[in-house]
Parts: structure tokens; C-alpha cells; sequence
């Protein structure tokens, strides 16, 4: 953009950090210093910070206290009381800043934007992922009147919020469930996905000895440890090739709460000596793992993204991914494979297609490599961001010439009890 602007961010994730395992914070930290370096100054409300390197001078960071999770009662308290104290904070800034935007990062906690009525400041959304498909023990518990009402009643506030939002971004169309009466509002609705370092998330360099010799096939998984990842199903799927493919290994890296019950299936399988824990892994490790496998895979029931996914595919490997959640939109048939949920079979026969030919798993990694560049890296998605920016001041100059007709447009539709005339 030709003149840098004033952003006030009210939330950056539950923890800003360039250094922890936290994906979201990741995420902001990627998004506040890249628009940084493009010369616009950024005022950042945070819960919790957790930083290696000072931010730039043009990012103003103001700490305002955590939220508690130790219950919905005390935790909708918190959050009330961190809406206020945003509230407060951008009254306190704008006797000093002309804010041109408000941007609520992800995750965009039910909420925190409604703190900001009345600022008169074009408010941006996202971007959205999309949520888990619900447990379905969830829903027969004794319990599931309540969770029930408290989806729904979050669900109206989100309406109430997004009804403020002149831009509403989504990173994957498997993020559309997020908007509320999508049908029926025309709501600016933009596309962006997460950032990625291409530099640091890269293939091994073609001189470089690789660690994984010819004679040994690594499937690798690095994610939580969870059911809902799909990890049991992937070993399972792992059983069903080790008898085709002696030399296969399934690396799993990570950490989780279902890791011990990972590793008493794993001791039962007759493949089990093939399967190496790796624990918990720091970024740089991560990126030594993923140079050495042949083939990255995310069975997840249904991933809200899948940012271990475009990792993996920026340092050039094939992946295999369930067809389901932010997944199936990150991943064509050009640089993977797309499986079933909750399939092992599907997912051994996917898994063994790319062990059995090593030129399309360098085709697919070349064009998954090709793509990150092209759409996901740091610098494609923020020139992208600066001109949803643009895109969205320049709407809101001509709503308020024409008299706010789009929010007065949807007014209509809500008098008419969701359904425009």
C-alpha cells in the first residue's frame, strides 16, 4: 500500500511468541511483523507474550492480562473484563492515533470486537478456521443441554459481531460455517490463508547428504496426540504395509495427551518395532524431520487448517490428508492424496501408491514446494492482506456517502426474520 496505516489490534491469539509450539501465536507474531516491515504501525493487545527477539519499533504492545479456562462462568467473566479493558485501552490511543483499521486476529474469540462499538473504525475479522466436527459423545451426554445452549448462545453473539465487520476473512471455504446467515448476509467475505516461512520451512539442499537412505521408507506424522488427528487410524494403516514394504518406518512426532494409548497399539502390532516416538519437537527439529521423510500424513477427523500440512509441503514432500476440514482445500491432486475420514485401508493404499513411486513423490513435492511459494508465503499473503485493506477502506468511504445502505440493507433482513425480501 502507497500509505502505511494505523492498526489497532484487540487480540492476538492467547499467546503472542515467535519461539513457543503455539501455532495461533505463530500465526499473529507472522502477521504483526510482516505488516510491520511494510511501514504500517500496529498497536497490539495481548494476553499473554512469550518472545526471543524484541518486536519492530513501528509494533506498540500493550499486555492487558490473560483470560481464565478454569470454567465457562469465571472464563466469561475474564473475557467481559478483557473487552472492557481493550475498550478502555483504544480510547486511551485515539486521543493520540487516527486508527485506520481494527483487525482481530485468529482464533476471533466470540466477542472482543463488540467491546469496540461505536469507534466508528472499520473492523476486520480473521482469518477464520473452521471448527471441529462435534463429538458425538458430546451430544448423548448428560451435559448436552447445556454445551448445547452455550454454542447458541455464542453463536448469536458471533451474528452481532460480524454484523460490525466490514471484512470478514476466511483461510480455507471450509471456514464458511464460521459466518453465521452467510446465506443471507452478503457479508464481504475474503479468502486468506496462514503465512508461512518458505525460507525456513525448505527443502534439504540438493548437495546435501540425505539422513534416510534408499534402503528406508519414512511415513512421518508430526502433530498432537490425539484421536481426533487420526493417529490410531494411521497405525493401524501402517499394519496393513508393513507386510508390502519391509522397509517402511512411521515416525511420529509429537506429543499429547492419547500418547500412551498410542504406544500400547503400537507394541500390539506386528509392525510395532518400525514405528519410532519422537516426542516433542522444536521448530528447527521439525524441519530436520521433515527433510528426511518421504512422505508426510495428517488423517485427521477433520482439521480446522492444517498448518503442519503446508509445512510439509514447503519443504517438499508428498502428503496424504483426509478429505475433510481445512485439509482437502490445502492439498490438490498435484502435490497429494485426499482419503477418506477415519478410513486405514483408503490411508495405507494412498501411503503405498507414493512408497511405490519414487518420481511422483518428487513430482508432488516439487509442486507442493511451487505452490507454498506462490500463495502461502509470508510475502504472498500479505500483499494479498493490503489489498482486502484497500478493498475494504475504500468500501467503507463509499458506505458512508451512500448512508451505510449495506448495514441498513441487513437490518432489513434481520426485521424480516432472516429472510431478504
Amino acid at each position: 500500500m502507497n500509505q502505511p496505516l494505523n492498526i489497532f489490534v484487540p487480540h492476538c491469539s492467547g499467546c503472542l511468541t515467535d519461539v513457543l509450539p503455539h501455532g495461533d501465536g505463530l500465526v499473529a507474531h507472522g502477521f504483526i511483523t510482516r505488516l510491520a516491515e511494510r511501514g504500517h504501525r500496529l498497536y497490539v493487545a495481548a494476553e499473554r507474550v512469550e518472545l526471543s527477539k524484541p518486536l519492530p519499533d513501528n509494533v506498540r504492545l500493550f499486555p492487558i492480562g490473560s483470560r481464565s479456562t478454569s470454567g465457562s462462568s469465571s472464563g466469561t467473566t475474564s473475557r467481559l473484563s478483557y473487552m472492557l479493558r481493550v475498550r478502555s485501552l483504544l480510547r486511551c490511543l485515539c486521543k493520540d492515533v487516527r486508527f485506520d483499521l481494527i483487525h482481530q486476529l485468529n482464533p476471533v474469540y466470540t466477542g472482543i470486537s463488540l467491546a469496540l462499538w461505536g469507534s466508528r473504525i472499520p473492523v476486520v475479522l480473521g482469518p477464520y478456521v473452521a471448527d471441529w466436527p462435534l463429538d458425538p459423545n458430546a451430544i448423548t451426554s448428560s451435559r448436552a443441554t447445556l454445551r448445547a445452549v452455550i454454542r447458541q448462545t455464542k453463536k448469536a453473539a458471533a451474528l452481532v459481531q460480524q454484523i460490525g465487520a466490514s471484512a470478514i476473512l476466511l483461510t480455507t471455504e471450509a471456514a464458511r460455517q464460521r459466518v453465521v446467515l452467510a446465506d443471507h448476509w452478503k457479508a464481504p467475505i475474503h479468502f486468506l490463508p496462514h503465512g508461512i516461512d518458505s525460507d525456513f520451512f525448505s527443502p534439504a539442499a540438493p548437495d546435501s547428504s540425505k539422513a534416510v537412505t534408499e534402503e528406508r521408507q519414512v511415513i512421518l506424522f508430526y502433530a498432537n496426540i490425539s484421536a481426533r488427528k487420526g493417529i490410531f487410524e494411521l497405525l493401524q494403516a501402517f499394519e496393513l504395509l508393513t507386510t508390502g514394504f519391509p522397509a517402511a518406518e512411521l515416525w511420529v512426532a509429537g506429543d499429547g495427551e492419547q500418547l500412551d494409548a498410542v504406544k500400547d497399539l503400537a507394541s500390539r502390532l506386528s509392525g510395532g518395532d518400525r514405528i519410532r516416538f519422537l516426542g516433542r519437537q522444536s521448530r528447527e527439529d521439525a524441519v530436520l524431520l521433515m527433510r528426511q521423510a518421504d512422505v508426510y500424513c495428517l488423517a485427521s477427523h477433520g482439521e480446522p487448517y492444517g498448518m503442519t500440512v503446508v509445512e510439509a509441503m514447503s519443504c517438499g514432500l508428498p502428503v496424504v490428508v483426509t478429505d475433510a476440514g481445512g485439509a482437502r482445500y490445502l492439498v490438490d491432486e498435484a502435490g497429494g492424496i485426499r482419503v477418506p475420514v477415519k478410513s486405514p485401508s483408503s490411508l495405507a493404499q494412498a501411503i503405498a501408491t507414493l512408497l511405490a513411486n519414487p518420481v511422483l513423490r518428487r513430482e508432488m513435492g516439487l509442486r507442493n514446494r511451487r505452490r507454498v511459494i506462490e500463495e502461502f508465503s509470508w510475502d504472498r499473503v500479505v500483499d494479498r492482506l493490503e489489498e482486502i485493506y484497500r478493498f475494504t477502506l475504500e468500501c467503507e468511504r463509499g458506505s458512508q456517502l451512500a448512508g451505510n445502505a449495506p448495514r441498513a440493507q441487513f437490518a432489513e433482513t434481520l426485521s424480516n426474520g432472516g429472510e431478504p425480501r
